[in-house]
């Protein structure tokens, strides 16, 4: 499998794998000539990888690539203590600034560095525009340097929790109200980006922090700064920058002259799966999954999640929404839209009551003496004599259509 990023196809229009030659889509043969004069492709960290599923996590505290730094003082203020995760890029450290004896965390770019090199220019980005937001809700940036071998760093601040991506993976669907706040404090970090007219871009699970101050934005590699990209731009023609999942239509069509709106679709996206557990387009393969994403309408969250109230469920087919224009003007407008959904009551979802539960409610009817339609049968555990009976969920005796007068359905 090619480790490149994804190439435009001059006969389906649609992305595919670099090194493809043949379109899967028309069976043409695919030759692309470079421009006069272009660049090659740099070798970047890949997006994407097919087929899609999660790469397993890979042992690498005994590399040498990370070993070697445990203990080494940076520019004489940090100390390098041990390892706290890594990316196909780089390497994330624990460290401790000597003289304020502050603990941070160093993210080191472990390849690709050279002079000039794009994923260079991309990861010093990612310092300069995090960096400048100074948001509660964006991960701080406090320092820039490189290693004795020119490799980059960046410090930034030490954060104690978990990704969203790891909560989901445990947990599944979150509580509506948790679900609602998380994603609120994402959009109130988009807004502060868009408001400096920053792009994200990359929006996705593994890049929302759940920390204990509260959500962190994380990676602001790929991002794109709408107002001055002439000297900034990662993205050629014929090459899509994001994560397949959450990609917005004009990301997967490749467009160039995107807006702050495809942040507003991966954070509707984002709503979607901590609400259902679930992502509004999967597929097998890259290839798949971009067609669905370009042809197919997302399934309404309330199929997976009934009890999702229509209130909330019509800002998230909002922020999905297949035209950019169809969306919410921008992340405050969206934010207040989930903020005011939130507090609306989720649909009542009667569930089925089996028989052996009705027959069991009616003989405790019988023997609790209640004869009004009305009372409330309360779900749980009842006690007898220190043994605890469960009793399903709460219902009326209506509910059962039971004949309180004789005890017959």
């Amino acid at each position: 499998m090619s480790q490149e990023r994804f190439v435009r196809c001059p006969h389906c229009n649609l992305p595919h794998e670099a090194g493809t030659q043949t379109c899967p889509v028309t069976g043409e043969k695919i030759e692309l000539k470079p421009r006069r004069g272009s660049i090659p492709p740099p070798q970047l960290e890949p997006t994407w990888r097919t087929p899609i599923p999660d790469v397993p996590d890979v042992e690498v505290d005994d590399s040498p690539s990370v070993t070697r730094l445990f203990g080494m003082v940076l520019d004489s203020k940090y100390r390098i203590d041990k390892l706290i995760g890594r990316g196909g890029m780089g390497i994330v450290y624990q460290a401790e600034h000597t003289g304020l004896r502050k603990k941070v965390a160093v993210k080191v770019l472990l390849r690709g560095h050279g002079a000039g090199s794009e994923a260079k220019r991309r990861f010093e980005r990612e310092a300069r525009m995090a960096g400048s937001l100074g948001h509660p809700n964006i991960v701080q940036i406090f320092d820039l340097g490189s290693l004795p071998d020119g490799s980059p760093y960046l410090v930034m601040e030490l954060l104690q929790g978990e990704s969203l991506a790891d909560r989901l993976k445990i947990e599944g669907a979150l509580p509506v109200g948790e679900a609602c706040d998380i994603v609120a404090q994402v959009l109130s970090a988009l807004e502060a980006a868009h408001d400096r007219g920053i792009v994200h871009r990359d929006l996705k699970p593994d890049n929302v922090f759940l920390s204990r101050d509260g959500v962190k934005l994380l990676d602001f590699g790929i991002s794109k700064n709408i107002i001055d990209d002439n000297t900034l731009s990662l993205t050629r023609t014929g090459i899509v920058v994001g994560t397949p999942y959450y990609l917005a239509p004009e990301q997967a069509r490749g467009e160039r002259n995107i807006d702050q709106r495809v942040d507003l679709w991966a954070a509707g996206v984002l709503l979607y799966e901590s609400l259902t557990g679930m992502l509004p387009f999967t597929a097998d393969n890259y290839n798949a999954l971009i067609a669905k994403i370009l042809t197919k309408r997302p399934e309404s969250p309330a199929a997976a999640r009934p009890s999702i109230s229509p209130m909330l469920e019509s800002v998230i087919m909002k922020a999905l929404a297949y035209d950019p224009k169809e969306r919410f003007r921008d992340a405050a407008d969206m934010r207040f839209a989930l903020l005011s959904a939130k507090e609306v009551p989720s649909r009542e979802v009667k569930l089925p009551v089996f028989d052996e539960v009705v027959d069991r409610v009616r003989s405790e009817v019988a023997e609790l003496g209640m004869t009004d339609e009305r009372t409330m049968v309360m779900g749980g555990v009842r006690f007898d004599g220190g043994e605890e009976t469960e009793i399903s969920d709460g219902f009326s005796l209506s509910d059962l259509d039971i004949d309180v007068d004789d005890g017959k359905r």
